[in-house]
């Protein structure tokens, strides 16, 4: 394909003494910028690709959000002559960007000493494009799929019940930057009548790339798993748990295969706000925050505190490896330090509250649903193997399975759990108590779509 080369716009000339094209000349710094920042595009299929282990042959085929740097360069018009060098800097250009240097190394190194610098560079280049502060590339080229708290948010109080808590939560905002663009259909569970289905507890955690909070582009972006939109992120996966509960609804699973002759529903009910604390989203959050926007003075002394209290070898905040060592943490440990240390002694120091945490990885569709909701319905599939390695950095095994769709209705689990709702003396299944939510937290439970439950149900 030729190459036509016009005349440099600023009248800059573009060779030097010899003739030849200069490295240092307008046109190839803009050829070397170009690429770089081009690079940028990929930042976020390449971290997810680095968590999750590209490897694995169930990573989800999802259209991607933002155009590849190669469909940038493309189609982004050139403000200076291209020189005979040009493609060979914008390949250039790519590499220095952050992107490839993150994707040389495991994820814990990449966002090191060197990939630090290019994941702040990253989130606040996409932060700035998706706001609109910031024109060139990526301000022409990336569309506006992200998801902003404003002020006064609805959302239950419990994610924080602390009454002084309440401002600070209404004042939270957030981007967050989706990894995979798709749609989530709705249902009818008409359709599936004479299906059995099991039901577990979920978190209200969502996914994509928590890069951005309260204006401050975090140094360390927190890749976000769910939660309930997992089982659509995940192909070959409906869920993912501890070792006891993945292998408790497998087992159930095919019991009711065997049964009925079909392949269970999966509907996940919604733990109540603080239902997240257990997953590493939301100690991750804090001190990806803590890192970012702390001095160094009030860093040294939360790294001591860490190092005295719960992590003998504590490699520091500043650390990457810092973030393997929190989340090796046993559960009664990781909560200790986030409500102790980093909520109530470090918040007012320029830390975030837990309830921030908490709200900053919800998922926006459950920010006010009342506890024991169902959202979310996928499908298991029990002659198919147990999933030793899910990819969730909380959840070890995977269910296998597929998301189906999302019910348009507004349904409480104690709603299709008639027996247990009976036996429980519950009166009302769309306000179920404390004590009768706590019940179905011991272990799933299963029941069938007959004919007269979903009469019951209206359909």
């Amino acid at each position: 394909m030729a190459t036509n080369y016009y005349q440099d716009p600023l009248g800059v000339p573009d060779y030097s003494a010899e003739g030849m094209p200069s490295l240092f000349s307008l046109s190839n710094l803009e050829s070397l910028g170009r690429g770089s920042v081009a690079g940028l595009l990929d930042l976020p299929y390449m971290i997810e690709g680095m968590l999750r282990g590209d490897v694995d042959p169930r990573m989800p085929q999802r259209r991607r959000v933002v155009p590849s740097s190669e469909q940038v360069l493309a189609t982004t018009p050139r403000m200076t002559q291209p020189t005979p060098q040009a493609g060979l800097l914008e390949t250039a250009g790519a590499f220095m960007s952050p992107a490839p240097v993150a994707a040389v190394k495991p994820v814990a190194q990449a966002v090191g000493k060197a990939g630090k610098a290019g994941l702040r560079m990253a989130g606040e280049e996409i932060n700035a494009a998706m706001m609109g502060e910031r024109g060139g590339l990526l301000g022409a080229m990336t569309p506006q799929p992200k998801f902003m708290l404003q002020g006064n948010n609805v959302f239950d109080p419990r994610f924080d019940a602390r009454k002084l808590e309440q401002e600070r939560l209404r004042n939270l905002q957030t981007t967050v930057v989706p990894i995979y663009d798709y749609s989530i259909p709705k249902i009818n569970l008409a359709d599936y009548q004479d299906y059995p289905f099991i039901t577990s507890m979920s978190d209200r955690t969502r996914t994509g790339l928590l890069t951005d909070i309260d204006g401050v582009s975090l140094n360390r972006p927190v890749y976000l798993q769910g939660g309930q939109p997992y089982m659509y992120e995940n192909p070959g996966q409906v869920w993912a748990s501890g070792t006891k509960p993945a292998s408790d609804i497998y087992k159930m699973a095919g019991i009711l295969k065997q049964t009925t002759g079909k392949d269970p529903l999966y509907i996940p009910w919604v733990m109540s706000p603080s239902g997240s604390d257990f997953a590493n989203m939301t100690g991750e959050t804090m001190l990806s925050y803590a890192q970012t926007v702390m001095g160094k003075d009030t860093k040294k002394a939360l790294d001591r505190q860490i190092k005295n209290r719960f992590i003998p070898d504590w490699k520091g905040l500043d650390d990457p490896a810092s973030i393997d060592q929190f989340r090796n943490l046993s559960d009664r440990k990781r909560k200790s330090m986030k409500k102790t240390l980093l909520d109530k002694e470090f918040r007012n120091e320029g830390g975030l509250s837990i309830g921030e945490a908490r709200l900053a990885i919800a998922d926006p569709n459950q920010l006010n649903l009342p506890d024991a909701s169902i959202l979310n319905v996928g499908q298991v599939f029990p002659d198919q193997p147990l999933i030793m390695q899910s990819g969730h950095s909380a959840y070890p095994l995977g269910v296998p399975g597929q998301g189906l769709g999302a019910v348009p209705e507004s349904r409480n689990i104690f709603d299709l759990l008639v027996m247990h709702r009976l036996n429980r003396g519950i009166i009302d299944p769309s306000s179920p108590s404390r004590k009768d939510i706590r019940t179905l937290e011991m272990k799933p439970y299963a029941g069938l779509l007959d004919e007269s439950l979903l009469k019951s149900l209206g359909y």
